[in-house]
């Protein structure tokens, strides 16, 4: 085993341990960890190795930074989210989707605005990164904290200008979101990734750059093939588990 190696294996069995403490309930959600020094006595290695153990679990949101203050545990929360089934799947149809939450989120944030899109949701909607969308966008919180984010991009060309709903941000299920604008939407695709945060996602869930996000994207076209729109889902990973049924009726 190289030095290196071995150091990585030292910060990560202190955090394997700290992680343990806080999940058998030494140290309580909200508590203040003990702070650097007593937790390097306690171990017996230097600083800057539990410096590394403790970003270790604010990047898999067992404890949370405050400025100032300390370092702070907080218990990941545990959120079930059920996409989409494939569109081949048996029953599938558009709307299928549900979340099994522990918990109420509260929406906190909504606005519609129109600007171009991402390049990845342009290429999906068929658009070139010049040519605009219309997107809502929603935070939802549980209690004390934001954990989902959702964008829905919709072709600012198929928004009708006499259409309300092209103004009105009000989250709402993304089929009647497009049956508001007059859109019938006939296909879906998911996908569900994890990815590196951008900014913009640390600064509305409130998360460390270390810790990945789940995005989750399901985009719909309409009989004729005709992209619609693409509703973009980002959770924090210490909140959410990606859940699918499996049927293994007739699987011997």
């Amino acid at each position: 085993m190289t030095d290196a190696s071995s150091a990585q294996r030292v910060y990560v069995n202190i955090a394997d341990q700290l992680r343990s403490d806080i999940v058998g309930g030494i140290y309580e959600d909200g508590e203040r960890l003990p702070g650097e020094d007593e937790l390097a006595a306690r171990f017996q290695v230097a600083s800057r190795t539990i410096n590394r153990a403790i970003d270790l679990l604010k990047a898999d949101g067992h404890a949370v930074g405050r400025r100032g203050s300390g370092v702070y545990v907080q218990r990941p929360l545990t959120i079930r989210h059920e996409p989409f089934r494939a569109p081949d799947a048996p029953g599938w149809k558009v709307g299928s989707r549900g979340a099994v939450e522990i918990r109420a989120l509260d929406i906190d944030q909504v606005a519609v605005i129109s600007d171009r899109p991402p390049a990845a949701i342009a290429s999906a909607l068929g658009l070139d990164t010049e040519q605009p969308t219309v997107i809502w966008t929603a935070r939802y919180s549980a209690p004390r904290r934001p954990v989902k984010l959702t964008r829905t991009y919709v072709p600012a060309a198929l928004v009708a200008e006499n259409s309300t709903a092209g103004e009105d941000p009000t989250p709402r299920r993304l089929t009647t979101l497009l049956s508001d604008l007059g859109l019938w939407p006939e296909h879906g695709f998911v996908e569900t990734r994890g990815r590196a945060p951008g900014s913009e996602d640390c600064e509305l869930l409130e998360i460390p750059v270390g810790r990945p996000v789940l995005d989750c994207r399901l985009t719909v076209w309409d009989a004729q093939g005709r992209a619609l729109a693409v509703e973009q889902t980002v959770m924090d990973t210490a909140a959410y588990v990606v859940a699918h049924a499996v049927d293994l009726h007739g699987v011997r």
